[in-house]
C-alpha cells in the first residue's frame, strides 16, 4: 500500500466505490494490529532499564552511577545488533510473500544462529576488556567497579537478548507482532518483585573489593 497526500487520500475516500473504501480500511487495521504490539514491545527495554534504575537507586547514587555506565554500554550493544531484527524481518517476509513457509522458517533460523554467535563473541570480548571498555566512557573511580560488576553479569545475557531480536524479526517477518509483546509482558511483569528485595540484602551496597578490576 503506496502513501498518498491527505488530499488524494480524502478525494479516494469521497470518490471511491463502497468496496475500494472497505479495502482501504482493511488494510489500515491491518496495519495498526501490526504496529501497536511492536509498539508495545519496543517500549518494554527501556522500562527494564528504568526498574534497574529503581532498584539499584536504593543501594546509593555511587552504585547508580556504575549502572548508568553500563547501561550505556549495553544499550550502545544492542543497538549495533538491531540489525538481527530488521535484515531477519525482511528476510522472512520476502519468503513468506513468495509463499515459501519453510524457507522463511530457514531463514529465522540463519539469524538466530548467527545471533549466537555474535552473543558468543561479544561475551568473548567484553568479560576480560570490561575494565578498559568503563574506563573509556570515563567512568570515575568510585564508580567503576559497580560499573564494571554490572556489565559483566549483564553481559552473560547478551546471547539471548540477540536471539530475542532475531526472533523478534521472524515474527515480524510472519505478521507475529503480539507474540513479542506478550514475551516482554511476561518478562517485565515478575521483575519489579523478584529484584526489590535483593537490593536490601545486607552488604550488596558495599563497595567492590580491591583489586576486582
Amino acid at each position: 500500500m503506496c502513501l498518498l497526500p491527505v488530499d488524494d487520500y480524502i478525494a479516494l475516500m469521497t470518490q471511491a466505490p463502497t468496496s475500494a473504501r472497505s479495502t482501504l480500511r482493511h488494510h489500515d487495521r491491518e496495519i495498526v494490529a501490526l504496529a501497536l504490539p511492536a509498539f508495545g514491545a519496543l517500549v518494554a527495554e527501556p522500562l527494564f532499564v528504568m526498574v534497574d534504575s529503581a532498584v539499584i537507586g536504593h543501594l546509593g547514587t555511587t552504585q547508580l552511577a556504575g549502572l548508568g555506565v553500563a547501561a550505556a554500554l549495553l544499550a550502545t550493544a544492542v543497538n549495533i545488533f538491531v540489525f538481527l531484527a530488521y535484515a531477519t524481518t525482511g528476510a522472512v517476509a520476502r519468503r513468506v510473500g513468495a509463499g515459501d513457509l519453510a524457507g522463511a522458517i530457514r531463514q529465522g533460523m540463519d539469524g538466530i544462529w548467527l545471533a549466537l554467535l555474535l552473543g558468543a563473541a561479544v561475551i568473548a570480548v567484553a568479560l576480560p576488556t570490561a575494565p578498559a571498555i568503563v574506563d573509556l566512557f570515563g567512568a570515575s573511580d568510585t564508580a567503576a567497579p559497580y560499573a564494571i560488576t554490572y556489565l559483566r553479569i549483564s553481559t552473560l545475557g547478551i546471547p539471548a537478548m540477540l536471539v530475542v531480536l532475531a526472533a523478534t524479526g521472524v515474527l515480524r517477518g510472519l505478521q507475529d507482532t503480539r507474540t513479542p509483546l506478550y514475551v516482554a509482558i511476561g518478562g517485565f511483569g515478575p521483575t519489579p518483585r523478584s529484584t526489590s528485595p535483593w537490593s536490601m540484602r545486607p552488604g550488596w551496597a558495599s563497595p567492590a573489593r580491591p583489586g576486582a578490576r
